[in-house]
């Protein structure tokens, strides 16, 4: 069985004698050193490592790998340069070589991606109206805005770097609390638009560096240095959805200071049980078209089920109604200032929910925090049902059998989570009723492949302050939904199901994991709605 993504293991062992390259004779000599053993090991949460001998190197620090010949290995490493290592064994060093490529390639995301998912992520991220509606969700820009402004002591005079800087705002932030030089950087042809900006207010342009390439590619002697702070929005649905976290953790291991802070430094998954009858309902139903028996004389019916279950493989993001939720929320942090990329391959958290009423549990909600803490300041943007709404809406993992569970009654289980090569994950869910056999499940979900329903269904929910803090009623939206609902769900003209849940459970309850009242950060005006995020 393979390892845990977060336990200690050590790799495929080899022999290797050193060499260094004698630039006069334009040969490799050996350099007198003895053979040491070599591996690739990994210590508990932590990111695999080279082991040379008594060397132990960060995968970051291997800048590239090549095989001079079947037993002859170069490595170009950030602090010695190139070294040669050769191996009597050549069948032993092939499987090394493959071993520390895949390691390698784990470790740097874009290596292992589906190339056309890449070209989308960035294309996405290339265009102004993508950029607009995130800096329009005002709950995101201003929670930003704060945590950097408000961190006076973490900002003056140092360097910093801004990773996936978009449209650069959070490097212009950084300058407004008085960094000496920011590195926006930047892959996508976004960052034109950085350079564009800086240059036409002139407080910036001196200070903003564009780097318009991935981070993965960019070596130390590009940089004055490693840099004081980072910034970072990586954040995707459901917090780890486009995997870019993981590039903001390599930031970290190859140009962040010891010492050096992180924004965000930790963010926090928080799943609860919920219960949404008209939800399940809809998704159940979305298959009214493949009942169809005669469509042209062929009988579609045999489609009927692998069409339900499609439709219950895909994650539901929309505001949730609070009142949906049937007990308090688990929380899992993850320190971005300690966590390993290798980590975040697989995420598992079991959960043990007390459920506070009688109620048809129709699967997971989830949603996540930010924290920015900081020398001055700790700022934290939440996501949560009872806050004001962002481009990140909430998420739910259904069940296509709900589970009949009675106040009091407790629902155990695990959420699991599977990295893969479209910058996402497959989700599984296993859920029981606590001291009986009752049980159901998930057993795929695509986070990248969600149904946005507060655009397509007329019953998605709207938190208070958001639909209305521009003072807009959303007339054509709902026109627009409640056409698309009829065509799909064979509803009637005229006829609607009124936003509402099967079971409430009081404010309190739903809050209660905070410890505080429900916060509601002001946001700047806002639509009665954002445009999906990939």
């Amino acid at each position: 069985a393979a390892a845990a993504p977060n336990a200690s293991s050590e790799g495929h062992q080899v022999i290797l004698c050193p060499y260094r390259f004698d630039a006069n004779e334009l040969r490799w000599l050996p350099t007198g050193e003895a053979a040491a053993k070599v591996r690739m090991s990994k210590e508990a949460a932590k990111n695999w490592r080279l082991v040379l001998g008594n060397q132990s190197v960060a995968l970051s620090e291997i800048r590239s790998t090549s095989m001079l010949s079947p037993n002859f290995l170069i490595l170009e490493l950030v602090k010695q340069g190139h070294v040669g290592l050769r191996c009597e064994d050549e069948s032993g060093l092939k499987l090394f070589v493959a071993e520390l490529s895949k390691r390698k390639a784990d470790y740097e995301r874009f290596e292992q991606y589906d190339q056309s998912s890449v070209q989308s992520y960035f294309q996405y991220y290339a265009k102004l109206a993508n950029q607009q509606n995130m800096l329009q969700d005002g709950v995101r820009t201003s929670t930003y805005n704060r945590a950097i402004v408000e961190n006076v002591d973490d900002f003056h005079g140092k360097l910093a770097m801004d990773l996936g800087a978009g449209s650069g705002i959070l490097s212009f932030f950084a300058v407004q609390a008085g960094a000496e030089k920011v590195y926006a950087v930047e892959a996508s042809s976004m960052g034109e638009v950085v350079r564009l900006l800086a240059d036409a207010n002139a407080f910036l342009t001196k200070k903003i560096e564009v780097i318009n390439r991935p981070v993965e590619t960019i070596t130390a002697a590009e940089l004055d240095g490693k840099v004081d702070v980072l910034v970072s929005e990586p954040i995707g649905t459901f917090l780890f959805n486009e995997r870019m976290i993981e590039s903001y953790l390599c930031a970290r291991d190859r140009f962040l200071k010891p010492g050096g802070k992180m924004f965000p430094n930790a963010g926090t998954l928080c799943v609860a049980p919920f219960s949404d009858s008209l939800l399940h309902w809809e998704q159940a139903n979305k298959n009214g078209f493949w009942k169809n028996t005669n469509f042209y004389g062929i009988d579609l019916s045999a489609a009927v089920q692998r069409c339900a279950k499609e439709h219950f493989r895909q994650p539901i993001v929309d505001y949730i109604n609070p009142e949906c939720l049937v007990s308090k929320a688990i929380e899992t942090r993850f320190d971005f200032m300690t966590i390993s990329v290798e980590s975040l391959q697989k995420i598992e958290i079991p959960f043990d929910f007390e459920i506070s009423q009688p109620c048809l549990v129709h699967g997971l909600a989830g949603w996540f925090d930010a924290y920015f803490e900081g020398s001055n300041q700790t700022v934290v943007l939440s996501t949560a049902p009872w806050c004001s709404g962002t481009h990140w809406y909430q998420i739910r993992f259904l069940l296509e059998v709900p589970l009949a569970v009675n106040a009091g009654q407790h629902v155990e289980g695990t959420l699991k989570m599977e990295a893969n090569s479209l910058q996402s994950y497959y989700l599984s869910i296993f859920m029981r009723i606590k001291g009986t056999d009752i049980s159901s499940s998930a057993p795929c979900i695509d986070l990248k492949d969600p149904e946005y329903r507060f655009y397509t269904s007329a019953n998605s929910y709207c938190p208070p302050g958001t639909a209305q803090a521009a003072g807009q009623q959303p007339a054509s939206p709902q026109q627009y939904q409640q056409a698309h609902f009829a065509q799909t769900q064979n509803i009637l003209p005229g006829q609607a199901f009124s936003a509402q849940c099967e079971t409430r459970a009081p404010w309190v309850e739903a809050t209660a994991v905070w410890g505080a009242a429900p916060q509601r950060p002001e946001t700047a005006p806002m639509t009665n709605g954002f445009g999906p995020r990939t």
